[in-house]
């Protein structure tokens, strides 16, 4: 008996002993409000999160020093929290904090001030897609219960602002002759300070440009807006046909939390949009599965369903309609590990063919590192005319507990960071060498994206907990545009084996090098007559900067040989890589150009040209590219003036990529 009662005191004492161990104290996040926010109403909402590493167990508040207030929660590792309060006039201090089974305590602390007097401020662009550029001397009209209440213009980068805004609900409006109409309906105030608007060129200038009427509930009668959803959110879209728009529609997308409406910008690898096409009801539908991955919680958080509609002349709604969701995927109790392999790639787009003539994504050989080729797909519906630029960011998840979501999140000092997207969580076993095949994907194509300026990138996993991936930069290029020189646009008199001279601005732009392919055909025929560099190759050029190794001054030309997917040298003025090379494809870096020999040595030997034949030439391929050192010279941002398509040239593409007619002598 005495020996049974020491075991159960010792077992009694190492259970105390455990308890004490665990000193390490909740951790607690506002999202909401911002510190030293100031608003005009006194009744506040503060939204958060605590975590734990063994549970949090309670969750309470004060204001201004007063008495702790207690908050319903759902105990966990990780658990948001929503509660609302009314604030005294002034300064108002906001403490939270959250206590762990331990009863170690995690506090903190945001200063609202109340001001029945304040008012507030909406900024925006104006695009003309998802990464478009920017739409200039646009008439914005911003009303509040259907009460004009402010009206500016986009300036020349498609910015426009509005002050001394009350809280409320507003609608903008966007006209300019020659573009179709535009409006965003649900923009909250205060929430939301930022917004883009696009607004696609008209399809047809004569034709009315009013955005069509949405009607947008659960089920053609119960309200959409404010409703609490679990797993599965119902809806139905319906036109309003007794208002004005371009019959017949177009689109309808409806999608949670991520704007939809651009079939590659918009998507990811684990998050979907549902599509209506030719509709004016979409019936009764539901947002679920891999519609809702990675938004919602537990105890419910407010989300956005939005919904964007286009109408035959591009006339566009886009509506904002606020929910409570519940999501009870038991992802979210996964402990998680750090996404691997981020790699943030910035493409910038110039004149492109392919956009208008391709229904179908290609697929271009480009170098991914030093001496690495990989593959780029380019889907024709990513970019239309007039976009720019975005970056895509793509990552690996091999740990074993899958992930409920993974955040997007974007810094340009690499210590702030600002969630810039959310997706849904997943695993895959693999993960590629080429980080352009690496499973998982976001593409940010915010409007405030700029060339020149270097951005930081990273992951963030969320489970039981949250762990963030190590980041990745680029350094967006401004557009690229190689000019055609010789022969000359109309010249007569043309060497039957012509070298073809093209203007190579690579350092102009700040890249480390640019890769070309030409296409020759016959004028008479339409044939094709010759793919340049010829077998196949695109030719890499690099003229010397700090990043690709090469002195100031000198230049290196290579070749990707698809047969032998091998790179062959052909130009080596420095004699870092080849010295018995100096000069097959004869480079000027003092001009700025590079000249392509109709034939040279290394490649299969083509036919004259015949004589006084007209022929017609144009960059087939055509864009720059950047390296990133500390990323062991992964390429890290591409500026593409064009890419391969699967069709024929269409000589509509002549005014944005260049093609030069000549013909030959005797």
């Amino acid at each position: 008996m005495r020996k049974a009662l020491g075991l159960g005191l010792l077992l009694g004492a190492l259970l105390l002993a455990g308890c004490g161990q665990d000193t390490v104290k909740p951790s607690v996040t506002i999202t909401a409000p911002q510190d030293g926010a100031t608003v005009n109403q006194d009744t506040l909402t503060v939204q958060g999160t605590a975590q734990d590493n063994v549970r949090v167990n309670r969750i309470t508040y004060q204001l201004n020093n007063g008495q702790e207030q207690e908050v319903p929660i759902t105990p966990g590792t990780s658990v948001n929290f929503a509660f609302t309060l009314t604030l005294q006039q002034g300064q108002n201090t906001i403490t939270v904090h959250a206590y762990d089974q331990a009863n170690n305590k995690g506090s903190a602390t945001v200063q609202v001030t109340y001001d029945p007097t304040a008012v507030h401020n909406l900024s925006g662009t104006v695009v003309s897609e998802y990464a478009g550029g920017p739409v200039a001397g646009s008439t914005l009209k911003l009303y509040k219960n259907g009460n004009l209440v402010a009206t500016t213009l986009s300036g020349a980068d498609g910015s426009f602002s509005f002050g001394t805004l009350a809280p409320g609900t507003y609608r903008l409006e966007a006209q300019k002759p020659g573009m179709a109409g535009s409006v965003l309906e649900g923009i909250r105030v205060p929430e939301m300070t930022s917004v883009t608007l696009i607004q696609r060129q008209a399809f047809d200038a004569t034709a009315t440009t009013t955005p069509p009427t949405l009607l947008i509930t659960q089920d053609g009668t119960q309200s959409l807006e404010g409703g609490t959803f679990t797993d599965t959110i119902p809806f139905r879209v319906q036109v309003d046909t007794t208002k004005d728009y371009v019959k017949p529609m177009r689109y309808i997308y409806v999608a949670l939390g991520r704007t939809p409406g651009s079939a590659f910008i918009t998507n990811s690898a684990t998050w979907t949009r549902q599509v209506f096409s030719n509709v004016e009801d979409t019936g009764n539908r539901a947002l679920s599965g891999a519609n809702v991955a990675g938004f919602g919680s537990a105890s419910g958080e407010t989300v956005y369903v939005e919904v964007v509609a286009y109408d035959f002349n591009l006339n566009r709604s886009h509506y904002l309609i606020p929910i409570t969701f519940k999501n009870t995927s038991a992802n979210q109790n996964n402990n998680v590990s750090a996404p691997t392999g981020v790699a943030a790639t910035a493409i910038t787009l110039g004149q492109a063919v392919g956009f208008f003539s391709v229904k179908s994504p290609t697929t271009l050989k480009v170098p991914v590192a030093k001496g690495t080729m990989g593959e780029l797909t380019l889907d024709p519906e990513a970019v239309p005319e007039g976009s720019n630029l975005y970056v895509e960011v793509r990552w690996c998840y091999t740990a074993t507990a899958t992930p409920f979501a993974f955040d997007i999140e974007r810094s340009t000092d690499g210590t702030n960071w600002t969630r810039v997207g959310t997706v849904g969580g997943n695993r895959n076993s693999s993960c590629p060498t080429n980080p352009l095949n690496r499973p998982f994907f976001f593409r940010d194509a915010s409007a405030d994206l700029t060339p020149g300026q270097t951005y930081y990138y990273r992951v963030v996993a969320r489970g039981a907990n949250s762990a963030e991936s190590q980041p990745s930069s680029t350094t967006p290029l401004p557009p690229f545009f190689a000019p055609l020189l010789s022969p000359a646009d109309e010249s007569v008199g043309v060497s039957k084996t012509p070298d073809f001279v093209i203007g190579h601005p690579q350092l102009q732009i700040g890249a480390d090098g640019a890769a070309y392919n030409l296409v020759l055909w016959d004028t008479l025929t339409g044939d094709s007559v010759a793919w340049q560099s010829l077998a196949g190759y695109n030719l890499l050029v690099e003229f010397g900067t700090p990043d690709n190794g090469i002195p100031s001054g000198e230049a290196l030309v290579y070749g990707f040989h698809p047969p032998t997917n091998a790179l062959v040298f052909f130009t080596d003025t420095a004699g870092i890589v080849d010295p018995t090379k100096p000069n097959q494809v004869p480079v000027d870096t003092t001009q700025g150009t590079v000249s392509i020999p109709y034939n040279f040595d290394g490649l299969a030997q083509l036919p004259a040209l015949q004589a006084l034949r007209s022929y017609a030439w144009q960059l087939y391929v055509a864009y720059a590219y950047k390296y990133n050192p500390a990323e062991n010279y992964r390429i890290s941002a591409y500026s593409i003036q064009t890419w391969p398509s699967s069709t024929s040239f269409i000589r509509i593409s002549r005014p944005g990529t260049q093609v030069f007619d000549f013909t030959t002598g005797q």
